[in-house]
C-alpha cells in the first residue's frame, strides 16, 4: 500500500514537471525572436532605404560580412572621393555600420547590395 502511494506521488510530480516544461518551452519559443540575422538586416535596409541613399556619396548598402562569410553587420558602399562620413549612422538598429569605399569593394559585393542608388 505504502509503495503504490509513493508511485502516484512521485508519478504526479513527474507529470507536473513535464506540463511545466512543456509551457516554458512553449513561452520561450514563441516569445523570442527567431528571424534570421540576414533577413533583419534586409529589412532595416529597406526601412532605412531613402535615409541612406539621400546621403550624398552613398552608392548602396548591403550584408557586411568577415573573411569567413560569417555576418558581422551592414555594409555601406561609398564613392572614392566621399570625405564625409559622419552623416552615415555608425549603428542601425543595432547592427554595426561599416562603410566602405567602391575601389575596395569585390565584385561579389557590389553584386549583392541590397539597396542602391539607381
Amino acid at each position: 500500500m505504502k509503495t503504490n502511494k509513493i508511485r502516484k506521488k512521485l508519478l504526479v510530480a513527474v507529470g507536473i514537471s513535464a506540463i511545466l516544461i512543456v509551457v516554458a518551452s512553449f513561452i520561450f519559443f514563441t516569445l523570442s525572436d527567431r528571424t534570421p540575422t540576414d533577413t533583419k538586416i534586409v529589412d532595416i535596409l529597406y526601412e532605412n532605404e531613402a535615409t541612406l541613399l539621400n546621403i550624398e556619396g552613398v552608392v548602396g548598402a548591403g550584408i557586411a560580412r568577415d573573411e569567413k562569410n560569417c555576418i558581422i553587420g551592414i555594409a555601406v558602399y561609398v564613392e572614392d572621393s566621399m570625405t564625409d562620413f559622419q552623416r552615415i549612422p555608425s549603428k542601425l538598429d543595432g547592427f554595426l555600420v561599416f562603410i566602405k569605399k567602391m575601389s575596395e569593394a569585390t565584385e561579389f559585393e557590389r553584386g549583392s547590395m541590397i539597396i542602391r542608388k539607381s
